[in-house]
């Protein structure tokens, strides 16, 4: 269950503006919450900004001339004052924290939507765990970002503006000695932005890598257990764990020093303002009640100050996972309906193949990504293999011609590796020949709509692919609108009914992940009666019966005979059983098709099939 190390960079891949961008027009839908959170945030900053002149009025009017009623005027307007912003300030947060939670829910949609939307390829060359964390741990960062950081920016501004402002109204001269610190503040944090960009994407990414190790290891949990393997994956995921940990600490590092940075260079203001405004009270050329309020206002003036700073670690943690969620968002699909596809609406069940030939290749969008990077950190992109000969390593099918008639059933037989797996999943236009074509009913599969393609057929995998649902919601995938009646007399048919009913909820029964609870024939026998159900014209079983026994198997051959029954159907076979009774044998090796008839004709011939048949098939005779 290892999981090699991210083979994504930590540079950013578009600027950071850009990405915000993107990631606040999640925010757009919900303008006038955001216009009046941006109300609240003025009328709390206001009330910021009013409560040190009050302090000074209480003390020059007050305490100075020992005016008891002034001290008690200006006291219950500084409560009243407070109370208003505590007021203000938890309305504020309410809408922040509703808008980043609306805006969060909106990008994971999009993400899961994209991920449906997205072909095979794209799974095979990115791992589930590391596309759960942009769904989780990406998301949780920008939602951090919406409600706590770019708001709490806005209302930092304002008070920041309105601080500058009193502060050179009540003493300009000190005001402008206060601001000599600014240049110490700037120059830190251009400092710490500068490198702590790469080191929190190195954290984003790492996290994802963390995450697809823990799903890789718990959907693996027999295999691991099985083999006794516990000691090894502890090893390997405190591996990742450590590196995501290192990653952690080196961007933490820089907080480390960047906060205390800040805080002292504040504090240092605030001495400069003692010291000097102190100076000038002895003197008799500043009242006490402005010192103290100016005083206030330095430490507010510091306040949104060190506030920005400290968003900063959310911001740049922000654009890691904004550029990882985004490279999700602009994926392309390699496999799209062609400019005037038409849907096929009726299909009588011919198949053809036209000297096709197909290799696994990387989709364009990750070719050109991985060419960037390679550009990037100074490397030559690595060269398109140059495949004029013919002879690329990389192709799995070469030049395929089959026809099948409507209602045919296609045995395809041979060796692992051999391409039978990878000939059937083109069926569905799951991924895109290389050359040739590929037509039903005569027309090119170009020229039909994927989905209505799809719609014609079924498939049943030797994984069964059952979800966490009841027994009904399972067969029901296979047509969401069918009847309790229909539901109940395809599972008669197929014989799954018998082992339904028996079960304490029958057709409510809940089922684990991936049919835990069932045997591995019931499993099959609710994926067959879920391809029954959907009523397709083709039907593919991928190695549907090679998980079961050979008397588990006899007693699903009723089952698997009304599923093939009037359909079309390709077969990835290792049982004699089924390979006997199919209209055409197919034998292929190394991608190609060598050897093609009836079982009895291809045992006549002597040939590939027949020292297959000898090797391996006979001994299930015998079973």
């Amino acid at each position: 269950m290892s999981v090699a190390a991210s083979d994504h960079g930590t540079k950013l891949e578009r600027p950071v503006r850009q990405t915000y961008g993107r990631i606040l027009g999640y925010v757009a839908p919900y303008r006038q919450r955001v216009a009046l959170t941006v109300m609240l945030m003025l009328l709390t900053s206001a009330a910021v900004l009013v409560a040190p002149a009050l302090v000074r009025q209480a003390i020059n009017e007050g305490m100075a001339q020992r005016d008891e009623a002034a001290l008690l005027r200006y006291g219950l307007l500084f409560l009243a004052v407070i109370v208003g912003e505590a007021v203000g300030l938890r309305l504020q947060m309410y809408n922040m924290i509703w808008i980043g939670q609306h805006a969060v829910m909106a990008v994971r949609r999009d993400i899961f939507y994209k991920y449906l939307d997205l072909n095979l390829s794209y799974f095979d060359h990115n791992r589930i765990g590391d596309m759960m964390a942009r769904v989780t741990e990406d998301s949780n960062a920008l939602e951090r970002f919406i409600t706590w950081g770019v708001i709490n920016m806005i209302s930092n501004l304002f008070t920041l503006v309105g601080i500058i402002v009193l502060m050179l109204a009540y003493d300009w001269s000190l005001a402008l000695l206060t601001f000599t610190v600014l240049p110490l503040m700037i120059g830190l944090t251009l400092w710490w932005r500068k490198l702590s960009s790469q080191r929190y994407r190195a954290v984003r990414e790492a996290v994802g890598v963390v995450s697809a190790s823990l799903q890789e290891n718990l959907s693996g949990m027999r295999t691991v257990q099985a083999f006794v393997r516990e000691y090894r994956e502890k090893s390997r995921f405190s591996e990742v764990a450590e590196t995501e940990l290192q990653a952690s600490l080196s961007a933490d590092k820089l907080a480390s020093i960047f906060m205390p940075g800040i805080d002292i260079i504040a504090q240092l203001g605030i001495a400069i303002v003692v010291g000097v405004g102190g100076i000038r009270v002895l003197n008799g050329d500043l009242d006490a009640g402005t010192l103290v309020a100016f005083l206030l206002y330095v430490n507010l003036f510091f306040d949104p100050i060190r506030d920005l700073a400290r968003r900063l670690d959310q911001f740049q943690e922000a654009a890691a996972a904004g550029e990882r969620i985004l490279a999700v968002l602009e994926a392309e699909s390699d496999i799209q309906d062609a400019p005037g596809a038409q849907p096929l609406d009726q299909m009588d069940g011919a198949v053809e193949f036209r000297h096709v030939d197909f290799a696994y290749v990387k989709p364009r969008h990750e070719l050109a990504r991985d060419a960037d990077r390679a550009a990037a950190n100074g490397h030559t992109p690595a060269a398109t293999p140059d495949t004029s000969d013919g002879d690329d390593p990389a192709q799995v099918l070469h030049d395929i011609t089959l026809s099948v008639r409507p209602g045919e059933t296609v045995a395809l037989v041979g060796h692992t590796g051999a391409g039978k797996s990878s000939l059937v999943r083109l069926l569905g236009r799951f991924y895109e020949i290389r050359s040739g074509e590929i037509l039903f009913d005569r027309r090119p599969i170009r020229s039909i709509t994927i989905a209505s393609l799809r719609g014609h057929m079924a498939w049943v995998p030797q994984d069964t692919g059952l979800f966490a649902a009841t027994i009904r919601d399972n067969l029901r995938y296979g047509r969401l609108d069918a009847t309790e009646d229909e539901i109940i007399a395809a599972a008669r048919e197929t014989g799954a009914h018998d082992f339904i009913s028996r079960l304490p909820k029958g057709y409510d029964t809940e089922v684990e992940e991936g049919g835990a609870r069932l045997s591995t024939g019931q499993r099959q026998l609710i994926s067959f009666t879920r391809a029954l159900l959907a009523d397709p014209r083709i039907i593919i079983l991928d190695e549907a019966t090679s998980a079961v026994d050979t008397v588990t198997e006899l007693q699903m051959q009723a089952g698997l005979r009304k599923l093939l029954q009037g359909r079309t159907a390709f077969v990835i076979a290792h049982r004699l059983s089924t390979i006997v009774r199919a209209d055409q044998v197919v034998v292929m090796d190394h991608g190609r098709i060598i050897e093609r008839g009836t079982h009895d004709s291809l045992l006549a011939a002597r040939g590939h099939y027949y020292h297959l048949y000898t090797t391996q098939l006979q001994g299930q005779i015998a079973e």
